[in-house]
């Protein structure tokens, strides 16, 4: 075994040259066998034992088996216990999750503080049978499908090249000691019915070579997303846009879109695939993000709760911040030239009635927008420019009285267009992007 774990060591470059590894010890059997193999091979480690106060009495004993078996190996012995049923409540985790992340952070920690390079845990084969079967139970991503990682950043699983049984056998001919964990034999945990009931039943080299195939499959999908990702783009800080056509003609679309959008989650997946077909303006929302259809495929927008009230444009008012920020000037039609940029809004400055009002549109508001004669909704107008549901949320509409004489950014209303008669012009001028 000490021959085949410093294969594997090396040809997954696991630890380099003289890297000081801190190896998670339990005190069962896999971490128990991970510390000895280390030892014969003269790989440099620490020990570090998290006491999680679960199991009572026994919980203290494993505290003290490993504390005795770092100093027969005559390494650094590291030691934490930690209230994980009070840090579950406080976050709102399960047990395992708090456990996991108590562990975690204190691992690194160490790793600070004490000059360690590699955080190593005792996974093994069976392990990853047991994950692969419950995350086909769930319906997992193939990207989940994977089994567990041989190392993720500074963690490590140099025990994943044996199976359970191989631990067995050498731990008992070498006869060293271990702790059993009575919770590993209750049938209530998903894990310990696999692992005890249903496992031995399959074949476990063909799970394997799943998962083996599994990972040349998401190999070649991360491949598509790399593509598609050439593709998105942003439109500010705030906005990622996920274009429909690239993915039209990929039979792996959902795949593609999981993965680009997994870190933004979580999702209700099943309604994001739907957006894709779904009308225009369409949203799924998480916690953090909402999920918008577009007429050229997804919006991710990150949630915020800005609230705009009413500004009261006065004659003598330059500028304003609203959505965007807005100038306004007056000059005299015999000056006035023409503007090139169509999001300045030219008005006739004597048919409005100071102070004018600027909001954002709503429902039911209707103007006649320059070059007709016939009066049409505000919602209607912003459809049939093509406007996208955060461009619609961000326009504003000015006002003379009760009557809009602009779509700021986009229309005039016709009755304040300029005219031969025209003496003063007032200017609605956008400074960024709307």
């Amino acid at each position: 075994m000490q021959n085949k774990l410093l294969t594997y060591i090396a040809e997954n470059q696991l630890i380099l040259n003289s890297e000081k590894t801190l190896l998670a010890v339990s005190g069962g059997k896999d971490s128990v066998c991970m510390a000895h193999l280390f030892h014969k091979l003269g790989l440099p480690f620490s020990i570090a034992h998290c006491n999680f106060k679960l199991r009572q009495k026994d919980s203290d004993l494993d505290q003290s088996f490993v504390q005795h078996l770092a100093q027969e190996l005559d390494v650094d012995f590291y030691c934490k216990a930690f209230d994980v049923t009070y840090y579950a409540k406080q976050h709102g985790l399960s047990i395992q999750m708090a456990a996991r992340d108590l562990r975690y952070d204190w691992f690194n920690e160490l790793l600070h503080h004490h000059s360690l390079s590699k955080i190593a845990t005792a996974h093994h084969q069976d392990d990853i049978v047991e994950t692969l079967l419950i995350k086909k139970s769930r319906k997992s991503s193939l990207g989940a499908l994977q089994g567990i990682p041989i190392k993720n950043g500074h963690i490590i699983r140099p025990m994943l090249c044996f199976s359970s049984q191989e631990i067995k056998n050498y731990l008992q001919s070498n006869r060293h000691s271990f702790r059993h964990d009575s919770s590993n034999d209750s049938l209530l945990y998903q894990r310990n019915k696999l692992r005890n009931k249903v496992i031995p039943h399959l074949s476990k080299e063909k799970l394997l070579l799943e998962i083996e195939n599994n990972q040349k499959k998401y190999k070649q999908l991360l491949e598509k997303v790399s593509i598609y990702n050439q593709e998105c783009y942003t439109i500010d800080d705030n906005e990622w846009v996920f274009p429909k056509s690239p993915l039209q003609t990929e039979g792996q679309w959902q795949e593609i879109l999981y993965e680009c959008l997994k870190f933004y989650g979580p999702f209700n997946w099943k309604d994001v695939f739907a957006l894709m077909d779904a009308s225009v303006g369409k949203k799924v929302f998480n916690n953090t993000y909402r999920l918008t259809k577009e007429r050229d495929g997804l919006h991710l927008l990150k949630r915020t709760t800005i609230h705009y009230e009413e500004t009261l444009i006065f004659e003598h008012t330059s500028n304003v911040d609203a959505p965007f920020s807005l100038r306004f000037s007056t000059c005299s039609s015999r000056t006035f030239g023409l503007i090139k940029d169509n999001r300045v809004n030219a008005l006739d400055f004597d048919k409005l009635v100071f102070p004018l009002h600027l909001r954002k549109w709503q429902e039911g508001d209707a103007f006649v927008p320059l070059g007709m004669t016939g009066r049409k909704k505000v919602s209607d107008f912003l459809i049939d420019e093509k406007l996208t549901t955060k461009q619609k949320e961000n326009t504003l509409v000015m006002c003379s009285l009760d009557d809009i004489v602009c779509v700021v950014g986009y229309r005039i209303n016709d009755h304040y267009k300029l005219v031969p008669k025209s003496e003063k012009v007032y200017i609605v001028e956008p400074l960024n992007r709307r």
